[in-house]
């Protein structure tokens, strides 16, 4: 194999995608890997089926600015820009790329090469998402404390003492539904399970469901079917996990939504049950990872921990949380040992 034949062979066998494309944007050469990032089978189909580079650029101001770029600089280093492919999907690529020119400095044309940053460019739009949400669902029970406590400081003669009652009770939701994100958070954030303390003792789960729904200003029912409601778990975390079912059955839910208690084996299972449609069995697991939300909600606002939370917590207490749909109602199942 001559020199020729070697360098030809190192560019197709190299992992990183390559191009040379004309002025005009249609490809002359390529290797392997760019046909794979561009998601084509081989480059003789791709060669084929695209007939000019600009046709991938998801924003065709994009390709305007690469253009002007490298006609003034003759170099473009880390370019992000995002690419569609034949199948409809889109990827974010980081282009490096040069301009050849002739002895007359008249560019001849282009060659370069992409690397596919979709993984950390949506990592990166997820942290920036999340913060952005949590900032707003802090900013929230964080302004209505405010205000009502200074609405209270301001005015406070003016006020009943049943209206007073009533402007305090508030202000502790609105610390309430804080202080149970920041514990949400505190538990998302550490992978290691053994930092998350868990006191374990029997009590009454149902004096906890009840606890949890003092500050609901939602008609929802208990139901003990059969058996003891006593149960060998941490009343404070087992109250986390309520807490986060009853706030995803009212955001997510339907209409009606009830807690029905009854014992399996030596479990007792506690159903968080609301009239909303099914979850579909792809999407069943999918809403347990953090930081996901249910589908078509108007809730986008939501930072999506509560689910993830709810079972890493049922499980650090032995017990385990589920969900299925039976007899028209969505459930979500939370067992624990009972006492």
């Amino acid at each position: 194999m001559n020199g020729f034949d070697e360098l030809k062979s190192f560019f197709k066998r190299m992992p990183v995608a390559f191009y040379r494309t004309s002025t005009t944007g249609e490809l002359i050469a390529a290797n392997p890997a760019l046909a794979n990032i561009l998601g084509y089978d081989s480059v003789e189909e791709m060669m084929a089926m695209l007939p000019t580079v600009e046709t991938t650029y998801m924003d065709p101001a994009q390709r305007a600015d690469w253009l002007q770029r490298i006609a003034i600089e003759g170099v473009i280093l880390d370019f992000d820009l995002q690419l569609s492919r034949p199948d409809g999907s889109t990827i974010w690529v980081r282009d490096s790329a040069r301009a050849i020119r002739d002895d007359h400095g008249q560019i001849q044309y282009y060659e370069g090469s992409l690397i596919d940053v979709t993984d950390k460019f949506e990592a990166g739009k997820a942290k920036d998402d999340f913060i952005a949400t949590v900032s707003h669902e802090l900013r929230n029970p964080l302004a209505a404390m405010l205000g009502l406590g200074q609405e209270l400081a301001d005015h406070y003669d003016t006020f009943t003492d049943e209206e007073r009652r009533d402007l305090a009770q508030m202000i502790a939701r609105q610390a309430d539904d804080a202080s149970w994100l920041i514990e949400d958070l505190l538990v998302a954030y550490r992978d290691d399970l053994s930092q998350v303390s868990v006191a374990l003792q029997e009590f009454d789960v149902t004096k906890e469901i009840e606890r949890v729904l003092e500050v609901v200003d939602y008609p929802i029912d208990i139901k003990v079917l059969h058996g003891s409601s006593r149960i060998m778990a941490d009343p404070r975390r087992t109250r986390q996990i309520l807490r986060n079912l009853v706030s995803n059955a009212m955001r997510y839910g339907g209409e009606k939504i009830q807690i029905s208690l009854g014992k399996a084996g030596d479990r007792l299972e506690v159903k968080i049950q609301d009239s909303g449609k099914a979850i579909p069995n792809a999407d069943v697991e999918r809403i347990f990872r953090a930081y996901e939300r249910g589908r078509g909600t108007p809730h986008a606002a939501s930072v999506g921990l509560g689910l993830n939370v709810a079972r890493r917590l049922a499980r650090l207490m032995d017990g385990d949380l589920t969900y299925r749909h039976e007899d028209g109602w969505s459930e979500f199942v939370l067992s624990l040992p009972s006492a």
